[in-house]
């Protein structure tokens, strides 16, 4: 488990590359249940658990197949299990360093004005939004052998697909 723990976050300091995620569809469930549950419970102050568990739910799901297809169309899809499995276990650990901030979240927004408030905690979730997205980025660029530029467009382009998808399917965040 330790060995696990420690690939994922080289993974996230960019030491450790994609292809040696070991193949185990095993693996991948625990990562994603993982990624899953970590998600849900940086929701709960905006969204409540059981509403966020099941967005968090939709987007594995989703993102899961969006990189399934993007694998195929380059002519690798064997290595969808490895690339998901680095995905979201270098991404659970990301969301467990800003779960002591989402404490924070409510306060964010002026009662006043409505506006967002620029605080320490906002820019240092914004940071870690950041990362995860290079993160993401780094692992999908190992595993179809495409240009940095290239790996971060689609992942923003998976996550923007996945969120219209989501609001259609279930409505908008935090209503």
């Amino acid at each position: 488990m330790l060995y696990y723990l420690r690939l994922f976050i080289e993974l996230c300091l960019f030491r450790q590359q994609a292809a040696n995620v070991p193949r185990s569809e095993s693996l991948l469930l625990v990562t994603a249940t993982a990624a899953v549950l970590s998600a849900a419970i940086n929701a709960i102050p905006d969204e409540g658990f059981g509403r966020g568990l099941l967005l968090s739910v939709c987007q594995i799901v989703l993102f899961s197949g969006i990189i399934w297809v993007a694998l195929k169309i380059k002519g690798v899809p064997e290595r969808w299990l490895q690339t998901l499995t680095g995905i979201f276990g270098a991404t659970t650990i990301l969301q467990l360093l800003t779960l002591p901030l989402f404490g924070w979240q409510k306060p964010l927004v002026s009662a006043e004005t409505g506006q967002l408030i620029l605080t320490i905690p906002l820019m240092i979730v914004a940071a870690i939004a950041i990362w995860s997205l290079t993160v993401m980025a780094s692992i999908l660029r190992q595993a179809m052998e495409i240009r940095i530029a290239g790996a971060i467009l689609l992942v923003i382009f998976c996550q923007a697909l996945v969120l219209f998808t989501i609001s259609l399917l279930i409505g908008s965040p935090a209503r």
